[in-house]
């Protein structure tokens, strides 16, 4: 009998045909398909070739890699002896095994293995067969938010994260059901219906809440703590940058407190600044001013206590500025004035700032030019007009690094305003603030204006529409009556109704009939139908038409389901693309990286998100505009932004000849016109692609080869042997990537694999870090002189490649593979499961159906869902 053992594909040494196995291949007194009294001839040829080239490895006594290859007794039925099989398929195509330094098979012999085990594949895998499958937390969060009406919906912090596989999320192998998820599920379920059916609350009492001058914030230079006092200068309407608020002090309910406010201020004679004004504003602890309530003088050089009396919402805060202040280095231009103004009072400042040359950030910039002025000589000479008008000029120019140098200047010599301490009192009187008047209006949405609790017609109609929506199918009388039952005796209990459908709503939440979907075996009926479309094309539960349809018993005809797909794939904002390509793409890990400021100086929000964009607003357009999957290769567009455009893609937008495209936004991407047979489009070259298949710093082209592999052509290498270290780069620039490949390709094990693998890794060396174009490699420390990058090549097939426009122009050429994969994939998302051998095949032949075409995208997910994989569980 063999062992239970561990799979690996892969060898250390030649002529041998290494396998870890974590399954029994070998097995006694089962009821087998294959034996040898029972196999036609090509199964005993198929069989015999691969005993006459494996066994001498993978026999008991032997069984290298700890892999026994017991060919007489083959439980074809079990999932893990077929999946066993279909990876021996795999090496056995691909060349990998046996090694090309042992005996191997002749073309005709590999021909005849292949088609047996393709056969014996083909007859033994079911079509179906899904594990009990749970909401994934992203379905979840998008179901409360249909169910309930909460568009603003969130999970807690905290919320048990799925597991992922092949980065999916919405694997029905993968989504368990911890501990931890049964406590999430219930707590958040708890949240949701106090949202709803709102427990009384009780009244909180006026309290008072000293802030000395020291408990109020300094962010960036917008204050400064001088003689126990909180100074402020600058009068700009960013709120991080010009003002002040209590660091310890959040509203614990929205309602009237009093504000008692003890300052001073500094208006040095001579400058023509008008009397310093204190204003406070409400916020949210974002420290974003929401509107202004009040203000009041602060007389030069006394000490004045102002009380005034406003609205703060629960967790807000109040917020202290200097409206008219001395100056305002947000608003450039008045800023540029300023500047004027300031160097033409004070000709020390102007020479000194010429002789420091560009200060540093903050108070150490101001200490230097103080320093600078403290060493002129009474006679010193004045910088003539012009020069000290451009220096005032220059200094402009970076408003924000300057501002917050200059303001210090006014925190030492006036006009300033000083805050002393501050007490807060309250809250005196309570009000719905915004956020209870949303709750407000989404509960009624949710339970109706006028609900009449007291009529248990009323009740039980109220809970029949929410569980046939929570649970997306019809409800039993039983059902209904239970939860009825629930609500009557919680409302006895507590002796009101209110308390009985709180518990009703969340008992229902953390029922399997809304927690689970797609439950049992067999083909989908009606509702689990409309569910597993809605849930792959909005990420959410069915809509009222899918519903209709379900229970018209229409939805399952060809016609009625393209119709539904186009609908739901018309949608302005369609979730699908964003999920399904964060997924499939691995786009996540954009989110995650921030690249070396060596690559990219400074990569800020636009750059990220006009990366991700453009994947999604071109997944959109396919498949809007059903455009065949080359289109996804090699298109003659691109979809861009303007601070990705220029720095990452060096397009000149000045060439343009629409006024609107030598203009574009930083936020919103724009399709522009490329050259299809450039560098430029196409998955394979998009920078948010090229940054999730890097790390930031540095490339790897077996990383790369491998994930196009994967992602875009569906035939991924076996996982390396743990004994195989990672290649990783050459910082000290040695050696070239192909000099570090070209040892670790030493083994013929290895470099089976390498020969799918580096053509397309070495070509997408062209790319860095963040997906710009280079030639060179950046210069390491102890080199002479940077790499140049190498990216000619060979594909399998003996197919050249000099660079990136060839793999995207033989690609493009032959799009069978990229349309497989992204069926694959699709399948993958929609169903909740990775597709068997037979269910690939199947898969393979509707996808064949569209190749006169050029697979167009659209068609590709219409033949998805009509499928007969998509409608079986």
């Amino acid at each position: 009998m063999g062992s239970r053992m561990s799979l690996d594909v892969w060898t250390t040494g030649p002529k041998r045909m290494k396998f870890k196995s974590s399954l029994v291949l070998m097995l006694v007194g089962c009821s087998c398909v294959f034996s040898a009294g029972t196999a036609n001839a090509e199964e005993q040829t198929g069989a015999a070739l691969l005993r006459q080239y494996c066994m001498d490895c993978h026999d008991e006594s032997i069984a290298e890699g700890e892999f026994v290859l017991e060919l007489d007794h083959l439980d074809w039925s079990r999932s893990s002896i077929r999946h066993e099989m279909e990876r021996v398929h795999q090496f056995v195509s691909k060349g990998i095994m046996p090694p090309s330094d042992a005996d191997v098979p002749t073309r005709a012999e590999k021909r005849t293995i292949l088609a047996w085990l393709d056969g014996q594949l083909r007859d033994s895998s079911p079509i179906g067969g899904m594990t009990l499958r749970r909401l994934s937390s992203r379905e979840y969060a998008n179901s409360v938010r249909s169910v309930f009406g909460l568009s603003s919906f969130e999970l807690p912090v905290g919320f048990p994260p799925d597991n992922v596989l092949d980065g999916f999320d919405n694997q029905s192998n993968t989504l368990v059901m911890a501990a931890s998820h049964l406590e999430a599920f219930a707590e958040t379920a708890a949240g949701i219906a106090d949202q709803m059916f709102p427990p009384p609350t009780k009244p909180i009492q006026p309290r008072s809440y000293q802030v000395p001058a020291k408990d109020l914030v300094v962010s960036y230079s917008s204050a400064m703590l001088v003689d126990g006092a909180m100074r402020l200068a600058s009068s700009g309407a960013n709120i991080r940058r010009h003002a002040t608020w209590p660091s310890k002090f959040e509203a614990p309910a929205s309602g009237v407190y009093e504000v008692s406010v003890v300052a001073r201020s500094l208006v040095p004679d001579g400058l023509d600044v008008p009397v310093p004004i204190l204003r406070m504003e409400s916020s949210g602890t974002s420290a974003k001013a929401t509107s202004s309530f009040a203000e009041t003088p602060v007389p030069s050089g006394e000490t004045t206590t102002a009380t005034f009396v406003l609205g703060i919402d629960r967790g807000g805060t109040v917020q202290f500025r200097y409206p008219n202040g001395p100056f305002d280095y947000d608003d450039k231009e008045g800023f540029q004035e300023t500047m004027r103004t300031m160097l033409a009072a004070d000709p020390r400042l102007a020479l000194a700032w010429k002789q420091v040359g560009d200060p540093p950030r903050g108070g150490s910039g101001w200490d230097r030019l103080k320093l600078a002025m403290a060493g002129f000589e009474d006679d010193f000479v004045p910088l003539p007009d012009s020069e000290r008008d451009q220096i005032a000029d220059q200094i402009a120019k970076d408003s924000v690094s300057s501002g917050e140098t200059l303001v210090y200047k006014y925190f030492e010599q006036g006009p300033y305003v000083a805050i002393e301490s501050v007490t807060i009192r309250g809250p005196v009187s309570t009000y719905a603030d915004k956020s209870q008047l949303r709750s407000r209006s989404e509960r009624e949405r949710f339970v109706g204006r006028s609900a009449d609790w007291t009529d248990a017609d009323h009740v039980r109609s109220f809970l029949l529409g929410f569980m046939k929506k929570l649970y997306r199918r019809p409800v039993i009388d039983a059902e209904v009556d239970a939860y009825c039952q629930l609500v009557q005796r919680e409302a006895k209990a507590s002796g009101a109704v209110d308390r009985g459908l709180h518990l009703a709503v969340r008992t229902a939440l953390i029922s399997p009939s809304f927690l689970y979907r797609e439950v049992g075996s067999g083909t989908l009926d009606e509702f689990e139908l409309a569910s597993r479309l809605s849930f792959f094309l909005t990420s959410g539960p069915p809509d009222a038409q899918l519903t209709r349809l379900a229970e018209a018993r229409e939805l399952s005809s060809e016609e009625t389901l393209r119709e539904q797909v186009q609908r739901l794939l018309q949608s302005e904002d369609v979730r699908f693309v964003k999920d399904f390509a964060n997924a499939w793409l691995g786009l996540d890990t954009v989110d995650r990286l921030m690249p070396d400021t060596q690559l990219i100086k400074r990569f800020t929000a636009d750059h990220r998100n006009g990366m991700k964009n453009e994947v999604y607003e071109t997944l959109k357009f396919a498949i809007g505009a059903n455009r065949p999957v080359k289109d996804l290769i090699a298109p003659d567009f691109v979809f861009t932004n303007g601070v990705v455009g220029r720095e990452i893609y060096e397009i000149d937008f000045d060439a343009f000849e629409n006024k609107k495209d030598r203009k574009p936004s930083n936020k919103d991407v724009r399709r522009y016109p490329v050259p299809a047979d450039g560098w430029r489009g196409g998955l394979l070259t998009m920078p948010a692609v090229m940054m999730a298949t890097a790390n930031g710093v540095d490339t790897q082209p077996v990383l790369r080869g491998v994930w196009v592999l994967g992602n875009i052509l569906g035939s991924p290498p076996p996982e390396p042997p743990k004994a195989v270290p990672a290649l990783t780069p050459d910082t000290a620039g040695a050696s070239t990537p192909r000099e570090l490949l070209a040892r670790h390709m030493a083994e013929s094990s290895c470099a089976a694999c390498h020969r799918d693998i580096d053509p397309i890794g070495f070509v997408l060396e062209s790319f860095d870090a963040v997906g710009r174009w280079r030639d060179k490699y950046p210069k390491a420390a102890k080199a002479k002189k940077a790499i140049a990058v190498e990216t000619n090549g060979q594909l399998p097939d003996g197919t050249p490649l000099s660079d990136v426009t060839d793999l995207k122009k033989h690609l493009a050429s032959q799009p069978e593979p990229v349309a497989r994969c992204l069926a694959e994939k699709l399948m993958t998302y929609a169903t909740g499961r990775k597709p068997n051998y037979a269910e690939r095949q199947m898969l393979a032949e509707e996808v064949g159906t569209l190749k006169d075409d050029g697979y167009p995208i659209r068609d590709l997910v219409e033949a998805i869902v009509l499928s007969e994989l998509f409608q079986v569980k």
